[in-house]
C-alpha cells in the first residue's frame, strides 16, 4: 500500500464527519504515469474504512483505494488517510534500496537472503544471514578497518567513517538565497506539479531521516534490551 499525501488530493466529499478524496493526483501503479483518479462512490464499507476503485485515464486499468475512516486522519480530524494498492510499494524495502546509488551488491544479496529465510521461519539461517548483512554494511564503510574487529568495536567507530550530516548539508545548496527552489517556496515563482511531488518526497525523506529512523532504532533497541535483560 502507498499512502496518498493530502497535497495530492484535488477535491473532497463528505463522508459522515470526515472528508474523503473525490479526486486524487497520483502515480498509476500499472503504467506509472502521474494522472488524476476520480474516486468512485460505490464504497465497500467496514467499521475501519472504505474500499473503492478508480480507473487510470491513461492505461484504463483499475486501481484499488483504501480510505481509513477510523483512527487514521489528520490533526484537524477531518481528512481521512487514503492509500492506493501498489504492488511495488507493498514489496519489501529491499526493492527500494536496489535503486539507490552506491548500494553494495553483496549487501543486497545478503539482505534478500535474510528476508527469505526469515519468511520461511528458518531461525538459525536468519541469524546467520542477519550477521552477514551487518558485516557487509560495516565492511562497506570501514573497508580494511573492519578486519579482525568484533562487531561492537566496528559499530563504535562507524560514525567516524560515515558523514551522517552530508544529506542535510547538501540541501543548503538547493535552498540557497536566490535559488529556484527557494523562490518557489517563497511564492516568487510558480511551481509545477512534478516539482511539488519532488518536494513532498523531500519532506517525507527529511522526516524519515531525522525522526522516523532514529525513533525506530531506539524502539527496537529497547525491545531487544528488554528481551535479553
Amino acid at each position: 500500500m502507498r499512502r496518498i499525501n493530502h497535497g495530492s488530493v484535488n477535491s473532497y466529499i463528505r463522508y459522515g464527519n470526515l472528508k474523503i478524496p473525490k479526486s486524487i493526483q497520483s502515480e498509476c501503479p500499472v503504467c506509472h504515469n502521474i494522472t488524476e483518479f476520480k474516486i468512485n462512490a460505490n464504497f465497500q464499507s467496514s467499521k475501519n474504512g472504505v474500499l473503492t476503485e478508480s480507473s487510470c485515464p491513461t492505461c484504463k486499468k483499475s486501481s484499488v483505494f483504501v480510505i481509513m475512516t477510523k483512527d487514521a486522519h489528520d490533526e484537524q480530524g477531518e481528512h481521512a488517510d487514503t492509500y492506493i494498492y501498489d504492488i511495488q510499494a507493498a514489496k519489501h524495502a529491499v526493492n527500494q534500496i536496489e535503486s539507490l546509488p552506491n548500494i553494495p551488491k553483496d549487501l543486497i544479496r545478503a539482505y534478500r537472503s535474510a528476508i527469505n529465510v526469515h519468511q520461511a521461519r528458518e531461525n538459525s539461517a536468519t541469524a546467520v544471514m542477519s550477521k552477514r548483512v551487518i558485516e557487509s554494511i560495516l565492511k562497506h564503510f570501514l573497508k580494511e578497518k573492519s578486519k579482525g574487529q568484533p562487531l561492537s568495536q566496528q559499530l563504535e567507530i562507524l560514525p567516524n567513517h560515515v558523514d551522517l550530516a552530508n544529506p542535510i548539508h547538501s540541501l543548503s545548496h538547493l535552498l540557497a538565497t536566490g535559488g529556484s527552489l527557494l523562490q518557489m517556496l517563497e511564492l516568487e515563482s510558480e511551481m509545477d506539479y512534478e516539482t511539488t511531488s519532488l518536494l513532498m518526497d523531500l519532506l517525507e525523506s527529511l522526516i524519515e531521516y531525522l525522526f522516523v529512523l532514529p525513533g525506530k532504532i531506539e524502539v527496537t533497541h529497547d525491545k531487544i534490551s528488554k528481551k535479553f535483560n
